[in-house]
């Protein structure tokens, strides 16, 4: 999953792109959007190489957002959880690991608006976008998602997929087409969560599926 152009925007409004390194309110030497790790005294760079930062660092926190894949997040989620890491570091504790609810992230976002030890207007700021971004939704619930069988390919079948390994069944290749396999892991799932054992991923399957996080 890529951020968006909004989650994007998000992290440069808040960055800035300043040209010379600087240090941030925590102490930190930084440039560009917000980079950081070998930033030195004196440096500069052009807005080429600043994007070229940006665009190396949103691959890196995308990673730690992708970590916690479990959760099936929507874009919205996604992009501002992308931002939210990219500020802080990663949102390993933002999530307590994965355990958190989803509800419980949101209201969780908010509390990490310190620098320094002390609450900082601008990441107050922040931290609200980031949490209106998230509760924005944009992703398909259960009730959304189309009744999927044997056969069935595109988007919908590869978050089938994606959540079905994600919770410990294997269905082979994450490709977006509903094989075999992918059947006996809809099947094997149903089995242990006393749902009705026909390999098809209707409305009661897709939320049990996705009932980490609601």
């Amino acid at each position: 999953m890529k951020t968006s152009k909004a989650g994007i925007d998000l992290i440069k409004k808040f960055e800035g792109c300043r040209l010379d390194a600087y240090k941030c309110p925590a102490g930190v030497w930084t440039i560009g959007y917000g980079h950081t790790g070998d930033v030195k005294k004196g440096q500069k760079i052009s807005a080429a190489q600043a994007e070229a930062y940006l665009v190396a660092d949103l691959e890196k926190f995308e990673k730690k957002v992708e970590k916690y894949g479990e959760y099936g997040w929507n874009q919205n989620e996604f992009d501002a959880l992308v931002s939210f890491a990219y500020n802080v570091g990663s949102i390993d504790q933002l999530t307590a690991n994965g355990r958190r609810s989803r509800k419980e992230i949101a209201d969780a976002i908010p509390k990490y608006n310190k620098g320094g030890g002390k609450v900082l207007p601008g990441l107050v700021r922040r931290r609200d976008a980031e949490r209106e971004l998230f509760l924005r939704g944009g992703g398909k619930t259960a009730s959304d998602r189309p009744v999927l069988r044997e056969g069935s390919r595109g988007s919908d079948v590869t978050y089938l997929q994606q959540r079905l390994t994600a919770k410990g069944y294997g269905v082979g290749a994450v490709d977006g087409k509903f094989g075999s396999r992918t059947l006996e892991a809809v099947k094997a799932f149903q089995a242990e969560n006393g749902l009705k054992i026909d390999g098809v991923a209707g409305q009661e399957t897709w939320k049990a599926l996705e009932n980490k996080g609601d």
